[in-house]
């Protein structure tokens, strides 16, 4: 199971989604710490500056009425009295009631506070300075005995004369520190809870995704070499998998031609050599029942040298195509004029073509660009193709040849009157030993155009036929854009 498509899609899928909700949730944490100190911050604030504003503002009214500030460094002065109501959190919403506030003297004695400021742990000096000097700042405050500090914030609160009085607000960091615990542990348990069930979750979701390649498996399994022709059924989704499904399809399909083809290449060169080795045996066996005469022996000699020779070009001409299909052709390539060449192939095969009552005609303009290619090669490719216009246009039928241009490209055309190609045997015609009807079996081997195409390959050009039975064929050779 370890090993299996499913198990590391889910596995690699849970360890991404753990290690993506971690920071998720390790930003959510800080966001959250961040956001509760901020608010806290600002409510320490509020109320310490709200304080401290009001004492200014008893401050000058008693100036302006007195003309003298108040000196209320006692706890029962009539200052103490009136800003005590207001340090109670009597004039404030539940918000700041929980905010604590004291006020003290430049030199940290407390002059009122909130219920419960009389324990409160004492300001620091450094914070005292600070205050002195007319600075306001932010201080977490470790208690003694405690299990959490206190955050405050202390201003100072000024007069004509400088800074009277010291207020600080406080609270307790229980509450903020109890909901960052609770953060904490909600993410300590829920992130692997929420794991795991993705994770099975998604075992369970990559074994219904992977069901149809199960079942391809099962299929390939019977594939065999005698039973190629079994196909997997594609499932009925528009994903990877039908297209991998599609696409093993089409490479057994290519198998499938690949072995027919093959069978039929071995059936073919069986056939090809088994008639003139019928024919060497029985005329070697008739020659050793009775002794004959020495015309006699050079007859059955002379028609063994023919039908080995028949073998032998077989062999060449197959020797020929296992070299190009291994790329063991070496070219000599060469500027090669074509309109010479094609003229020069006219001029030998037109005493062929007399013989057989067929009229030859050529065109090739002097001024085409040479080609960079092979010319015996190129010369055997053509001369295949013209082989094969002569052996099936009959007596009075005309072949041409032509060399030229045409869109930009530079082109060789071979077109005869003889007996055409059925279009249903027009894409095999290259192939190796294929006539196209029995009638064509002793015209000759059928390598002659499959090695013709393998030159023109490996040359990169493109060979075209048209043809239509009783009409002739026409072959088109169209050379690279690089050539012209």
């Amino acid at each position: 199971m370890f090993k299996s498509a499913r198990f590391k899609i889910t596995f690699w899928y849970t360890i991404t989604l753990f290690i993506t909700l971690s920071i998720f949730s390790f930003l959510i944490y800080n966001s959250m710490k961040s956001s509760l100190y901020e608010n806290l911050d600002k409510l320490l604030a509020f109320r310490a500056e709200g304080v401290a504003d009001a004492i200014e503002a008893y401050m000058e009214t008693e100036e302006l009425e007195t003309g003298r500030l108040p000196k209320g460094h006692a706890k029962g002065d009539t200052f103490i009295k009136i800003v005590q109501p207001m340090l109670n959190g009597e004039a404030y919403d539940s918000a700041l009631t929980a905010i604590e506030v004291r006020v003290l003297t430049p030199e940290g004695a407390l002059l009122a506070g909130s219920p419960g400021s009389d324990n409160a742990p004492a300001v620091p000096q450094h914070s005292l300075e600070d205050a002195r000097k007319g600075s306001a700042a932010y201080e977490t405050i470790l208690t003694d005995g405690e299990e959490t500090a206190l955050r405050s914030y202390t201003t100072p609160a000024a007069g004509r004369d400088g800074v009277l009085y010291i207020v600080q607000a406080y609270r307790s960091l229980y509450h903020t520190e109890f909901a960052l615990a609770h953060l904490r542990s909600m993410i300590t348990l829920l992130l692997p809870l929420i794991v795991l069930f993705t994770g099975a979750v998604g075992m369970v979701f990559a074994r219904i995704a992977l069901t149809p390649v199960h079942g391809m498996i099962t299929t390939i399994r019977q594939i065999t070499a005698e039973n190629l022709s079994l196909r997997i059924t594609p499932p009925k989704t528009h994903d990877e998998i039908r297209e991998l499904a599609d696409i093993f399809n089409n490479m057994l399909a290519r198998l499938e031609d690949s072995f027919i083809s093959q069978k039929r290449f071995i059936q073919d060169v069986s056939h090809e050599l088994k008639t003139p080795l019928t024919i060497i045996k029985g005329e070697l066996e008739v020659a050793l029942k009775r002794a004959r005469s020495a015309q006699e022996y050079a007859s059955i000699l002379q028609s063994n040298l023919e039908e080995t020779d028949k073998i032998t070009r077989i062999v060449e001409n197959l020797l020929t195509l296992a070299k190009f299909d291994n790329k063991e052709v070496s070219l000599k390539i060469s500027k090669v004029a074509l309109s010479p060449l094609i003229i020069g192939l006219a001029e030998d095969l037109s005493a062929v073509a007399d013989k057989k009552q067929i009229t030859f005609s050529v065109s090739a303009p002097d001024d085409l660009p040479e080609l960079s290619a092979d010319k015996d090669q190129l010369r055997r490719a053509l001369l295949n193709i013209l082989d094969n216009a002569i052996k099936y246009t009959g007596a009075g039928g005309r072949i041409k040849l032509e060399a030229g241009r045409e869109a930009g490209m530079l082109i060789a055309r071979i077109s005869d009157t003889g007996a055409g190609i059925p279009e249903a045997d027009l894409p095999h015609i290259f192939k190796r030993f294929y006539r196209a009807d029995a009638s064509r079996a002793s015209a000759g081997f059928g390598l002659g155009l499959a090695i013709a195409k393998a030159i023109l390959d490996v040359h990169g050009a493109e060979i075209r036929v048209k043809s239509s039975p009783a009409q002739g064929s026409v072959f088109t050779i169209i050379f690279p854009p690089k050539q012209g």
